[in-house]
């Protein structure tokens, strides 16, 4: 009986309808944890604010190389921004 009302209140964490996040989702999750604006991720990425602006918006979709970095980004973004920093310092 109460697993009956867990689905009924929180149906979208049943297991038949999760996805993984996309790219989109990654980047705006990822900026929300570094508590960055989209022109200083964007600088962080190496790639115009508009390119990451469009990519929030799904309205374009990052190459499987820059996939690859937002999802290296999203696994440990504290760490990730620290070395993309500094490789920007030297």
């Amino acid at each position: 009986m109460a697993e009956d009302f867990d689905k009924l209140d929180n149906p979208e964490w049943d297991d038949t309808n999760t996805r993984s996040a996309d790219s989109a989702a990654k980047l705006q999750a990822t900026r929300a944890v570094l508590l960055m604006n989209q022109k200083d991720f964007a600088d962080l990425l190496g790639i115009p604010v508009s390119t990451l602006q469009n990519w929030e918006q799904r309205r374009t979709e990052p190459d499987a190389i820059a996939r690859t970095l937002i999802d290296l980004i999203f696994e440990d973004p504290l760490e990730m921004s620290r070395r993309m920093a500094s490789r920007h310092a030297a």
